[in-house]
């Protein structure tokens, strides 16, 4: 008996093993040929064994994931997903972590997203959606802040079934439809277990829409038909439809591109092939460029940047030229579903950009090559699926498709209720009080169409101008002798509400106009036709110029600098005082210079003398003084002493000895500019004649011994 149970055991343990064996053969069979609604149950349950008891093969766990995920059961499929990487995380490959961590997204699980992308950056440290995720994946701020902007309905015509896809047609819309049923020959879609995508068209009245039909033309197959997308003026069409992998037998379905245009009576001719079809990869969601010369569409060919990408073709010559890759378009992700409206923008939808979850529509200003790709906002985009965006005329409202909520595909309008943002500023130049200036040209730089615009501002110094969204700009004007106090820019990329932005343009002078009056100094008249000199003291240039009748000067010079100016007239001791620019504030310097008549016994210093320390020859910076002294005494024939003083440091009989030297160092060179050697005498009187306390043993300070430290000039004889 014992040994009868036994055999009954080992049958019966066969035929669970033969019966686990069929089943996986079964679930494979389902699983190679894209039927992922029949596979799905089967793998689930294999996968719940190798979990529970760790019988068969993990593969079962991730061909459960995988086919959950094809059949919209994403919260599952996460699941298995997250068991997997918990026994094997390098089991998962490059394309498997982005399928989980959108999946991830399309449930609002953004955190445990961005920890999964973390873990994929491990093994694939240069996928730039793994490292977008990783570090950005919860700042939606943005995104959502859109919402505010983005008015969407749903369309009443949806049959439930699955409708996306539209396109602006006859003053309606087609869309592709898996609401047909295309007879019992054709049956469901092994995928989802749908039935095969139709073309509808959908027409409004009276703000009502009618009721969808069928599209007419030579369109109709036992397969997938659509989406489809015509030329502006509805002459020409671009269509998605099936092709098989196999000559014969109905293989694996791949989509592909056919065209079609009018002939003369209106009628669609027969549909032919896209030339740039690829044999093993799908080839689909054609549109034209608003001239009808450009083809774009989506691939998953080789050679691509990701799982789908965006292509173009050009119409040249009569033929479609070799396809182009829009790199500043694709990652690693998929893209795809693109549409070009009238003003040359380009709309697709993208998992790989960051967005909510699942495909996001992402807007690119093809006229801007610098453009970067926009995310079209909440509302427009949830954590679902969101694709097959089109615009109207208004270029600011359209149609797009969905599956949020049910993850079932349906149309909705949505319109942009785009914010005003408006720019307000005042051009003035920086004095006390401002300056406004008015007709000053102010130009608008737009810096991401490198646009500019000219505004003049108002009696009051106002301007304004209004400003386009998603862009950033620089403000600048120009004026001579003036500069911008600094550099203007402005963004209206996180505007979402009516917004005044309002950006004053500050000018600096780089001049200041110094008026200068020479008088005399014994009762404040002034000194007409005086010669008037004023010194850059660092650039060494002297400007000269002869003052009115009224003993007036007025003159412009740099600011931010030191100046030394000096007025001399025939019959007066010249006058002399240094004066900075140095504030942008004042729009004058009001500068006296007071001459005294000549006499014999007249004492003057004599500024800006310099020699270096403990030594007697001049620096090159004294020259400029003893050049307008020797000016003097030639111009007024006279006999002076120039007598140089030092301080009381160091020793009497030193200190005689340096000033004498001194002294003589500066009657040398004026010898050699022409001052004869009997009008001039020099003279050291060291520390004998200080004109302050700061005798030996007093203790001073460094400005008090400055005072000391100085060069004289006394009239002995006027001839």
């Amino acid at each position: 008996m014992k040994k009868i149970i036994a055999v009954i055991v080992l049958l019966i343990l066969g035929m669970q093993f033969s019966l686990g064996q069929l089943k996986a053969k079964l679930a494979e069979g389902h699983f190679e040929n894209m039927a992922y609604y029949d596979a799905a149950p089967m793998y689930v349950e294999l996968a719940d064994k190798f979990i529970a008891k760790k019988k068969g093969k993990k593969e079962y766990v991730y061909r459960a994931a995988i086919s959950l995920g094809k059949i919209f059961q994403f919260e599952k499929s996460n699941e298995y997903f997250d068991q997997l990487v918990s026994v094997d995380f390098q089991y998962l490959s490059e394309h498997d972590y982005l399928m989980f961590i959108n999946q991830l997204r399309m449930v609002r699980q953004y955190k445990q997203s961005k920890n999964v992308a973390n873990t994929a950056m491990s093994l694939f440290p240069d996928n730039s959606v793994f490292q977008r995720i990783a570090t950005q994946g919860s700042e939606l701020h943005k995104i959502h802040q859109d919402s505010v902007m983005n008015d969407v309905e749903l369309l009443p015509f949806n049959s439930d079934k699955g409708d996306f896809a539209p396109f602006i047609f006859r003053d309606g819309i087609v869309y592709t439809s898996k609401s047909v049923n295309k007879g019992f020959l054709t049956g469901r879609y092994a995928w989802d277990h749908g039935y095969f995508t139709n073309i509808l068209e959908v027409h409004k009245q009276n703000d009502e829409w009618g009721k969808p039909q069928p599209l007419s033309g030579p369109f109709f197959s036992r397969k997938h038909d659509g989406p489809v997308a015509f030329n502006e003026a509805e002459s020409k069409m671009v269509i998605t439809h099936n092709y098989s992998s196999k000559e014969k037998k109905e293989g694996v379905r791949y989509l592909a591109l056919y065209l079609t245009n009018k002939d003369e009576e209106g009628e669609w001719k027969p549909l032919k092939k896209f030339p740039h079809n690829v044999m093993n990869a799908n080839t689909g969601h054609g549109c034209f460029s608003p001239d009808g010369k450009r083809l774009y569409f989506a691939s998953d060919r080789s050679g691509g940047e990701g799982l789908t990408d965006i292509y173009y073709s050009d119409l040249a010559y009569g033929q479609w030229q070799e396809p182009v890759n829009i790199a500043s378009v694709n990652t690693e992700g998929e893209e795809m579903f693109p549409y070009v409206s009238k003003d040359n923008k380009l709309y697709f939808a993208s998992s790989g950009h960051l967005g909510l979850g699942g495909l996001d529509i992402f807007m690119m200003d093809l006229n801007n090559p610098a453009a970067e790709p926009i995310n079209m906002g909440a509302g427009i985009n949830s954590p679902a699926d969101d694709f097959g965006l089109v615009a109207d005329s208004t270029l600011v409202a359209g149609y797009f498709s969905s599956d949020r909520g049910d993850f079932v595909d349906r149309i909705y309008s949505w319109k942009k209720d785009y914010p005003v943002v408006e720019l307000r500023g005042k051009v003035y130049v920086n004095y006390d009080p401002k300056e406004y200036l008015q007709e000053q040209e102010v130009y608008l730089v737009n810096r991401s169409s490198g646009d500019s615009t000219l505004i003049k501002t108002d009696e009051g110094g106002a301007f304004s101008s209004e400003l386009k969204l998603f862009n950033e700009y620089a403000l600048t004007t120009q004026k001579r002798f003036f500069e911008l106090d600094e550099k203007v820019r402005l963004s209206t990329l996180a505007v979402d509400r009516d917004t005044v932005i309002e950006k004053d343009l500050v000018l600096n002078p780089t001049m200041i106009t110094i008026n200068l009056s020479v008088v005399k100094a014994s009762n404040g008249n002034p000194i007409p036709s005086a010669l008037v000199s004023v010194l850059n003291q660092k650039s060494q240039k002297d400007t000269m110029v002869y003052a009115d009748e009224n003993g007036h000067v007025s003159l412009q010079v740099k600011r931010h600098r030191n100046y030394w100016a000096r007025a001399s007239k025939k019959g007066f001791i010249d006058g002399e005082a240094g004066f900075k620019t140095g504030n942008y504030s004042d729009k004058y310097i009001e500068l006296e210079l007071s001459l005294s008549k000549i006499k014999a016994g007249k004492k003057f210093e004599l500024e800006n003398i310099f020699y270096d320390l403990d030594e007697a020859t001049l620096r090159e910076d004294s020259r400029h003084s003893l050049d307008k002294l020797a000016q003097f005494i030639t111009a007024n024939d006279l006999k002076i002493e120039l007598s140089a003083h030092t301080d009381s440091r160091g020793s009497r009989m030193y200190n005689q000895k340096l000033s004498q030297r001194r002294a003589q160092s500066c009657v040398d060179y004026l010898i050699e500019k022409g001052v004869p050697s009997s009008s001039i005498k020099a003279q050291g009187y060291g520390e004998s004649r200080l004109v302050n306390h700061c005798k030996d043993g007093v203790e001073c300070t460094e400005g008090e011994h400055q005072e000391n430290r100085r060069t004289e000039v006394e009239i002995l004889e006027v001839n």
